[in-house]
């Protein structure tokens, strides 16, 4: 099994999101809800307790594997201009309204109660109305679109476009005829781009109820050692800043690392053990994602990009190759410019991280990931700051 997946993770995280704008389908566990989740409970997940129960996918193996520090980074890549580039990036702002946004989302909405509404009976968006439907392909009613009783929010997204809008302005009691076509997208590939009519029957609205953030909710939560709203608010500021400034912070680490990219010229191909090597990470990278949906790689492919294996693993193929070639260059600068790890810095960085992911040594730490992984992850660590730092950063 690869042991290298922590000392690629800002890479691996870059080449993931490419994968990412393929569209994830993934339904049942959302992960943009888990950060929330996070600070409401405190949880703390120790990026430092991996288990590794994927199989074996890897197209190589460790005593076959090309190292950075192993090659001569000039023979492979020109560089272009590395120095004084210049960047347009938006800072980090958080607003009292992004604030009030998150303690409703992701605080006040564990307390929420469902209430029927009696004062009217057209739907509006917001409201949960509970439906009776079925869905028809070519007059025959397609297998998954029948449910009765369903709680659907209006606006939440779930149901395909067209949907939930299509509800709107309706009553109570009514049947709602919705003429519809799936995404070309969709995971299920027998509907995707398909025409259907779904006929609704609309059988009564409730609404969600927050309620009143007081001090009193404040302590019965439990969030921090918050004890007043005042209190709270700025303690979601203060995790949303931090959030944000870290997003920022790769936002621009990942620009400058592309700016320098695109000025350089790759001169010959690169070892294919070296592209191995970021290759399995990625893999293994996405399979324990897969096993943390419940799936193998060849169904969560499917699920979440809507494609083939082969498909799949050629465009991680593409991004293991990047990853190799942003290494060389990082290597070539630091050449240039000094900047290689000494062991000393070497164990100092390895110190921190292993203090930082909750290892309880250094020895620990590389059973885990093994040194030469760690040195060239701490060699393009500083590499992109030295960049940063010789960069011309502007702020809109």
């Amino acid at each position: 099994m690869i042991r290298k997946k922590i000392a690629l993770l800002s890479v691996v995280a870059l080449a993931v999101s490419m994968l990412s704008a393929c569209g994830d389908n993934t339904s049942g566990n959302n992960a943009d809800n888990s950060v929330g989740n996070t600070v409401v409970s405190e949880a703390d997940n120790d990026a430092g307790n991996t288990t590794d129960n994927s199989e074996d996918n890897t197209s190589g193996n460790d005593a076959d594997y090309v190292y950075i520090r192993e090659l001569n980074a000039d023979d492979y890549v020109t560089l272009g201009e590395y120095k004084g580039i210049e960047l347009n990036e938006t800072p980090p702002v958080v607003s009292d309204d992004d604030v009030d946004q998150y303690i409703n989302t992701y605080v006040l909405s564990s307390q929420a109660t469902i209430e029927p509404v009696e004062d009217r009976t057209d739907v509006r968006e917001g409201d949960t109305v509970n439906i009776d439907y079925a869905g028809y392909r070519d007059g025959v009613a397609f297998s998954g679109g029948t449910a009765q009783g369903y709680d659907l929010t209006i606006g939440s997204g779930t149901f395909i476009p067209g949907f939930e809008d299509g509800l709107i302005g309706s009553n109570v009691g009514d049947t709602v005829s919705l003429d519809l076509t799936f995404p070309e997208n969709y995971s299920n590939t027998d509907l995707a781009g398909a025409a259907v009519v779904f006929e609704v029957k609309i059988n009564s609205i409730s609404v969600t109820k927050l309620p009143e953030l007081t001090d009193e909710l404040v302590q019965e939560l439990d969030i921090g050692d918050c004890s007043t709203v005042e209190e709270l608010r700025t303690y979601m500021y203060d995790y949303l800043y931090s959030s944000a400034e870290s997003s920022y912070k790769s936002t621009l680490r990942n620009d400058i690392t592309k700016a320098v990219m695109d000025n350089c010229t790759f001169k010959e191909e690169l070892p294919g053990k070296l592209i191995d090597r970021y290759y399995d990470a990625l893999i293994e990278d996405m399979s324990e994602t897969a096993s943390y949906y419940g799936m193998d790689l060849t169904t969560y492919i499917q699920n979440a990009y809507n494609m083939d294996e082969e498909t799949y693993t050629g465009i991680v193929r593409g991004n293991a190759q990047n990853m190799a070639e942003q290494y060389i260059m990082f290597q070539a600068i630091a050449d240039m410019e000094g900047l290689n790890m000494t062991d000393e810095e070497i164990n100092t960085a390895s110190e921190e991280w292993a203090s930082d992911y909750g290892f309880e040594s250094v020895d620990a730490l590389l059973d885990q990931i093994d040194k030469e992984s760690l040195g060239e992850y701490f060699m393009a660590e500083k590499v992109v700051e030295f960049l940063l730092e010789n960069a011309v950063i502007n702020t809109n």
